[in-house]
C-alpha cells in the first residue's frame, strides 16, 4: 500500500457463511433455505473495510489459518484496498467460519461463532512498535485480553488513540477482567446490552456514565432501531435511526464504528454530526446480504445523507 495508515483494527476475521430463513426452527425442525452466500466477515476486519471504503488508509493486524478460508480472507481484504502487510498466515492452523442465520422478513441475524476465533490469533511476540509508527487510531475488540493490552502499552507509546468496540459476549468477561483494557481506552463503542451486562446499570445512559467515571474519554452506545447515543464529561448527544428496509443487519454496528471513527476520530467532528453520519452508514449497510456489501463509500454516505435531509453534510 503507498498510503500512509491512519487506522488500524486489531482483532477478528473470518469467513461468513450466509443462510438466509424465512423463520428460526424449533428444536429438531427443518427449514429451507432461501439463499446461501458466503462473505469475507469478523467485527474488526469488517471495521477496516468500513474505515477503507470512507477514504481513510487503514490496516489490519491479525491472523488466518493457512487454508483456503484463510487465503480467501486475505485476497478479500487486498481487493478492498485493506493494507494486509501485519495479517499474518498461520501453517497448520484453521481460519475460524462462522454460521449466520438471516431471517427474510426482518433483517435479523443469529450467529454461530466459530472457535477458531480464540485459536487462530497473533502471539504478543508478533507485535511490534514498528506496526503502530505513524497511524492515528488503534481500533480493537479486546476478543485476546493479553494480546490486547501489549497492542494498546505499543499504541500509546506512538501516541496513538484507542477505540474499543464492546459486544456483549466480551462484557461477559466481567469489569474486573476488562478494566487494565478500559483504562486505556479513549471512545468506547459498546453496544448496548454489552454496556448493561458490565456495567450492571439498567440503562444506556446509566451505564455510560459509568464508563466515563472509569476515566473514559466518550462513550458511544448503539441502540439498534433507536439510533445511538453518545456521553462525555459535559455533553449527552443522540442521533435517531434512519428507517430503511432491513436485509440483513450483520455489520452494522461494524459500519457505524467505521462512519463514527472517520467523523469524530480523524475530522474531529462534533458528537452529534459524527452521530449523524455513523447512523447513515448503518442504516445503508443493512439494505444488502452481506455484513459488508453495503458498507458505503464516502460519496454514497453523503447522497444518502443529502436524501435524508442534510445537504451538504461534509461541510456543515
Amino acid at each position: 500500500m503507498n498510503k500512509k495508515i491512519q487506522i488500524l483494527g486489531l482483532g477478528e476475521i473470518v469467513k461468513d457463511w450466509v443462510s438466509v430463513i424465512p423463520w428460526y426452527p424449533k428444536p429438531d425442525e427443518k427449514v429451507d433455505s432461501e439463499r446461501e452466500e458466503y462473505f469475507g466477515g469478523g467485527v474488526t476486519a469488517n471495521y477496516v473495510v468500513s474505515t477503507t471504503r470512507l477514504g481513510i488508509p487503514s490496516g489490519f493486524i491479525g491472523a488466518v489459518g493457512d487454508d483456503a478460508p484463510g487465503h480467501f480472507l486475505v485476497e478479500d481484504l487486498i481487493q478492498e484496498g485493506v493494507d494486509t502487510k501485519f495479517l499474518q498466515i498461520k501453517k497448520g492452523m484453521s481460519s475460524p467460519v462462522n454460521f449466520i442465520f438471516v431471517i427474510k422478513s426482518t433483517g435479523e441475524k443469529t450467529i454461530i461463532q466459530s472457535p477458531h476465533m480464540q485459536t487462530t490469533k497473533l502471539s504478543q511476540e508478533d507485535l511490534t512498535e514498528n506496526m503502530f509508527q505513524g497511524a492515528k487510531l488503534l481500533h480493537t475488540t479486546a476478543i485476546h485480553p493479553e494480546l490486547t493490552l501489549k497492542a494498546l502499552e505499543l499504541a500509546k507509546e506512538e501516541g496513538l488513540m484507542i477505540s474499543l468496540d464492546l459486544e456483549s459476549q466480551i462484557a461477559l468477561r466481567g469489569l474486573k477482567a476488562l478494566r487494565p483494557i478500559l483504562l486505556n481506552v479513549d471512545v468506547l463503542l459498546p453496544n448496548k446490552m454489552g454496556a448493561m451486562i458490565l456495567t450492571k446499570k439498567t440503562t444506556p445512559v446509566e451505564a455510560a456514565r459509568e464508563f466515563i467515571q472509569m476515566g473514559v474519554e466518550t462513550v458511544v452506545i448503539t441502540l439498534g432501531q433507536e439510533g445511538a447515543v453518545a456521553i462525555s464529561k459535559n455533553a449527552l448527544v443522540k442521533a435517531p435511526a434512519f428507517s430503511v428496509q432491513s436485509i440483513d443487519t450483520t455489520g452494522a454496528g461494524d459500519a457505524f464504528c467505521g462512519g463514527f471513527s472517520f467523523g469524530f476520530m480523524i475530522h474531529k467532528w462534533s458528537l452529534q454530526k459524527s452521530l449523524t453520519f455513523a447512523n447513515a452508514c448503518a442504516a445503508i449497510k443493512v439494505t444488502q446480504l452481506g455484513a459488508r456489501t453495503g458498507m458505503p463509500t464516502l460519496k454514497q454516505a453523503i447522497d444518502f445523507l443529502d436524501s435524508h435531509g442534510f445537504p451538504d453534510f461534509v461541510y456543515s
